[in-house]
C-alpha cells in the first residue's frame, strides 16, 4: 500500500515527507562578501592607473607636437617675411612677433604673415605648449649659432632648460 501512496503522491506532483526541504536553507544573502568588492576596487584602481598614465603620455606628445608644428609654421613665414621685406625680423621674440603681425608701414610688408591667438602671447612675446617663451635669434640683430647666415628659433621644451639643441629641446636645425 505504501507503495501506491508514494506513486499517486508523485501522479498528483506531491511530495513525501522525506523530498520536503528546509525553507531556510534555500535562501541565500545576494550580497557580495568583503574578499568581491575589495577585489573590484582593485581591479577598478589599476585600471583608473592605466588610464591616466596613457593620458599623460599624450598630453606630452600633443605638446610636443604643437611646439614642432609651431617652428615649421614660424620657418615659413619667417621666410616669407624675408622673401618680402629683404631681410629677417630683428634678433628677439617680441620682435618677431611685431614682424609677422603688425604692419610697418613698408609697402614691401605682404603680411600679416600669422596672426597670434590670445593663449600663444605671454607679455608679447610668443610662448610654446610649456608656457616657456621661444627663442629667436636671427643674423639681424644677432648671431645664431647653428644656421649662421639666416635664423635659430627654438623651444627650450618642457624642462625649461637651455640644452643646447638636445635633451628635450626642440629645434629649428
Amino acid at each position: 500500500m505504501r507503495k501506491f501512496a508514494r506513486m499517486r503522491n508523485a501522479e498528483c506532483g506531491m511530495r513525501n515527507s522525506r523530498s520536503i526541504r528546509n525553507p531556510k536553507s534555500e535562501i541565500r544573502n545576494p550580497g557580495f562578501t568583503l574578499v568581491e568588492l575589495l577585489v573590484v576596487v582593485a581591479i577598478l584602481g589599476i585600471l583608473a592607473g592605466l588610464v591616466t598614465a596613457g593620458a599623460q603620455a599624450a598630453r606630452r606628445r600633443a605638446a610636443v607636437t604643437k611646439t614642432k608644428v609651431m617652428i615649421a609654421s614660424l620657418e615659413t613665414e619667417i621666410a616669407m617675411y624675408e622673401s618680402d621685406m629683404g631681410a629677417y625680423p630683428e634678433t628677439g621674440n617680441a620682435n618677431l612677433v611685431t614682424a609677422l603681425q603688425d604692419d610697418p608701414g613698408d609697402a614691401h610688408w605682404g603680411g600679416p604673415y600669422h596672426e597670434f591667438k590670445a593663449e600663444e602671447l605671454k607679455d608679447g612675446e610668443l610662448v610654446d605648449a610649456w608656457g616657456q617663451p621661444y627663442v629667436y635669434v636671427s643674423v639681424n640683430g644677432g648671431a645664431p649659432e647653428h644656421r649662421t647666415r639666416s635664423f635659430d628659433i627654438y623651444s627650450l621644451g618642457q624642462n625649461a632648460q637651455d640644452e643646447a639643441g638636445g635633451g628635450d629641446d626642440l629645434v629649428n636645425w
